[in-house]
């Protein structure tokens, strides 16, 4: 049997700067003194932030962050111990614990921004263009805009505590099953074992019977547990329908695009100038098909590699690509990706018991990130390594922040590992001069590009109708599945072959679970980069400095405005359609070296 080690299997992050472990008594002391500290702060504020000055109310503030900070960090390492152990009780157990504690603690100081929002006209303008503020405006201004979609303060109470046991259960229960998931699949003769993850990962496998038999396995899976899986979606599809309407949102993605201050309009329009751009999609899928020299091309075989360029990569060699990839655009990009291999910041093999996917985990500004991957050798997971470290930058740039602005909103959370991702391939590119191997980083980043946008397209589409059609009334599971499969057929029309077991896809989305309408901040991001990539091309470093500016600033200013300091209007369609026109070239490029 062949050595599939990949130099993964060691790297494991190092969690003791959060706690020492599950039974850390500072685990008691964070959730006590919390309480202690909100207990104080209710009574310093509660029903009184009329009569503050700009000075007291900038104090509270700090005192928020005082209060969060510690517990955020506990939040944190909670969660990344159960991403990488689903299935120990222990670890389940503080992590209910943890999360009741928060959501006790994020009752007990919902009154402040409820207040704030509240204040009349005459006491809210002692608060307006205060230097002492400054940190705040932003935020101060959202709430203010934000404030009819409030509900009274017990009302906000008795959701969060319901969702404990509601919708936060559904989707607890949705992960831990998925994670739970376990294949015999029949690989080289053998009988192997293998999660999620692994069997999705056959979609990149040379031999079109691999990629198939595995993905009529992973599907039928989902299939299997239709029941769950579609009771659990209409659960928290109607759940959330309920709340967006009693809070009185035009429709259920407005919710989403309030949060991320973006206008329905504008987030509307990017739905349909990608939808529009699909035929670039099949343009594509109609050139791998001669290249694979397939008669017939499945969904099964979107992601399979070119013959003459399957190639592993062992952890090490990822590392040095991407370290060699940063520092080609930036020394400090570079040192600081760094950083996150030095001080074991990252977990990378795949494990039973392990959830699936890769994700980066920041908490607070005085604490550096982690990264958690399922890393098999692939070239697409030395690109989800780059992605997740832009990630870390990104987190590392806007810790100069306070804590109320150091995470950034959805849409452009995404820009600086898309971006990364552009680093690598580029990079790629310019130290390859094999045609074959060129063929297939241009066939890679197409389908990351495809995959990034016009899929979470697709999967934005889905949840648009899904949400629509639960509000009248719940749907069935071939209800779901005849949505879902529409959505495909458009998007990929004939170039590619819908087979059955693809009708399930909608179900094994987490995000559409845990995250309603999130998935669109991957559309956004890809296209936002994709504009901004180019300018950097044209500008070279030039360009660098209002790119930090704009990691650096984290969530303190609107969108329209942070993506001004990169030169990007996304107020208008002309800029979005100008990222469809760099695939199209991508794609040119592409058609010249056959």
């Amino acid at each position: 049997m062949p050595d599939t080690r990949t130099g993964a299997e060691e790297i494991r992050w190092d969690l003791s700067e959060l706690f020492s472990g599950i039974d850390d008594p500072q685990i008691d002391i964070v959730l006590e003194e919390a309480q202690n500290k909100v207990t104080v702060f209710m009574e310093r504020y509660r029903g009184k932030l009329a009569t503050l000055s700009a000075e007291k109310l900038a104090a509270a503030y700090a005192e928020r962050e005082v209060i969060n900070g510690p517990v955020y960090r506990l939040n944190q390492y909670a969660h990344l111990l159960f991403s990488v152990d689903t299935s120990d009780d222990d670890v389940k157990a503080l992590v209910a614990r943890v999360d009741e504690a928060s959501s006790l603690l994020h009752n007990q100081m919902l009154f402040f921004n409820l207040e704030l929002g509240a204040l009349t006209e005459e006491d809210f303008s002692r608060f307006e263009n205060q230097p002492i503020l400054t940190d705040y405006a932003y935020k101060l201004d959202k709430i203010r805009r934000n404030a009819r979609y409030n509900l009274t303060e017990k009302e906000e109470q008795v959701i969060n505590l319901k969702d404990l046991n509601g919708v936060t259960a559904h989707q607890k229960l949705y992960n831990e099953l998925t994670a739970s998931f376990q294949f015999d699949f029949e690989l080289d003769g053998e009988i192997q074992k293998l999660n999620g993850d692994q069997l999705r990962a056959l979609r990149q496998h040379p031999d079109p019977d691999v990629r198939s038999r595995a993905m009529e396995m992973f599907f039928g899976r989902y299939a299997e547990n239709k029941l769950i899986f579609t009771h659990l979606y209409n659960s928290i599809v109607k759940d959330y329908g309920i709340e967006v309407g009693v809070r009185g949102y035009r429709a259920p993605i407005s919710a989403m695009n309030s949060h991320n201050d973006l206008a329905d309009d504008a987030v509307q329009a990017l739905n349909d100038v990608t939808t529009e751009s699909y035929p670039l999609v099949q343009r594509y899928y109609e050139i791998k098909k001669k290249l694979l020299d397939l008669p017939e091309m499945t969904l099964a075989d979107i992601y399979a590699p070119l013959p003459e360029a399957s190639r592993a990569y062992n952890f090490d060699d990822a590392r040095e690509l991407v370290l060699s990839a940063f520092g080609g655009f930036d020394g400090e990009f570079r040192d600081l990706a760094f950083q996150m291999f030095e001080e074991n910041r990252i977990d990378a093999p795949v494990l039973p018991g392990k959830r699936g996917g890769a994700f980066c985990a920041s908490s607070t500004p005085g604490l550096k990130p982690y990264v958690f991957l399922n890393y098999t050798g692939k070239i697409r997971d030395v690109a989800t390594l780059a992605h997740e470290l832009g990630h870390a930058i990104h987190a590392m740039y806007s810790s100069e922040q306070k804590l109320i602005n150091y995470h950034s909103i959805l849409p452009l959370a995404e820009t600086a590992s898309i971006f990364s991702e552009m680093l690598l391939t580029d990079h790629f590119l310019k130290q390859e001069s094999d045609k074959a191997v060129k063929i297939s980083l241009l066939t890679n980043k197409l389908e990351d590009i495809f995959a990034s946008s016009h899929r979470q397209n697709m999967f934005s589409r889905f949840e648009l109708g899904s949400h629509e059609r639960i509000g009248e009334h719940l749907q069935s599971s071939d209800d779901l599945c005849e949505l879902y499969t529409g959505e495909l057929e458009q998007m990929f029309g004939d170039s590619v072959k819908i087979t059955p077991e693809f009708r399930w896809e909608w179900s094994s989305i987490p995000h559409i679970y845990s995250v309603p309408f999130y998935v669109y901040a991957y559309n956004f991001g890809n296209l936002l980069v994709l504009g901004l990539y180019q300018k950097y091309l044209e500008d070279g470093s030039g360009f660098n400095p209002g790119y930090k500016k704009f990691l650096s600033m984290g969530s303190s200013a609107s969108p329209q405005f942070l993506t001004s300091l990169v030169g990007a209007d996304i107020s208008q369609v002309d800029f979005w359609r100008k990222s469809f026109a760099y695939i199209e070239g991508l794609i040119d490029s592409l058609e010249k070296l056959l």
